[in-house]
């Protein structure tokens, strides 16, 4: 079997730098964003995209085994109207049904913490089970995405894992001892989308917990699906390198 065929959305981000940086030709890459991506390396490979535009986005799924979908918008401020209507919501939607109509095999949606958010006011971890739980329409967005992957993966079989995403700026060289939360590293974040990527097919519907391993955090990775191979190697539980 050759390198998995990956098309990332919102490929000009964050997210996917990180992921592009530390993956290096694991897989081969499809960008798609908006924006132009830019430095391609050998096996990589840029398509303008608008995730508005389903007709689109089913030409940049075709030849692809993975669709990980992280376009969106991030802000727990956005305004639903101006943003999240079109983006998180019309633009989720379409994921899902392009990597469908395409015949992708799974498909990695960008869920965020905002989705259990409301947990954290009483410490509690929130395992993967259990009801969602959002404090703003952003993180509403975001079980919207969850509740179209477990429609998915029930109505046609599409494999659809689900990352609730920290905030991925945890510095393991920098942090203070006492930390409650301190989001994840960008090499944990790496590990975490290519440990989706690579989870047996048998996974259809799933919700992994984006974080490092804190001493002191309600957000534990221990309370994700365990048949996504996850193991965080950074976090305050670890001593700074």
């Amino acid at each position: 079997m050759g390198k998995r065929h990956v098309l990332i959305t919102g490929a000009a981000g964050r997210v996917a730098s990180i992921l592009r940086q530390h993956w290096g030709d694991r897989y081969r890459l499809r960008l798609a964003d908006v924006r132009p991506v830019m430095d391609l390396d050998l096996h990589e490979e840029y398509v303008k995209l608008d995730i508005t535009d389903l007709e689109a986005f089913i030409v940049s799924c075709e030849g692809i085994d993975t669709v990980l979908h992280l376009a969106a918008d991030p802000s727990p401020r956005a305004d639903f109207y101006q943003s999240l209507l079109s983006l998180n919501i019309i633009g989720g939607y379409n994921g899902f049904e392009a990597a469908r109509r395409a015949s992708c095999q799974r498909l990695v949606f960008a869920s965020s913490i905002n989705a259990v958010l409301g947990y954290g006011q009483d410490r509690l971890a929130a395992s993967w089970e259990v009801p969602i739980y959002p404090q703003n329409v952003y993180g509403a967005t975001k079980c919207w995405g969850e509740a179209l992957a477990r429609a998915y993966d029930h109505e046609h079989a599409l494999s659809c894992i689900c990352v609730r995403l920290n905030s991925p700026t945890f510095d393991q060289s920098n942090f203070t001892e006492d930390a409650t939360d301190g989001g994840i590293s960008p090499r944990d974040t790496a590990n975490l989308f290519a440990a989706c990527i690579d989870a047996d097919q048998e996974v259809g519907f799933a919700i992994i917990h984006g974080a490092s391993h804190h001493k002191d955090n309600w957000f534990l990775v221990s309370s994700s699906d365990p048949r996504v191979a996850y193991e965080p190697q950074d976090g305050t539980a670890f001593p700074r390198t």
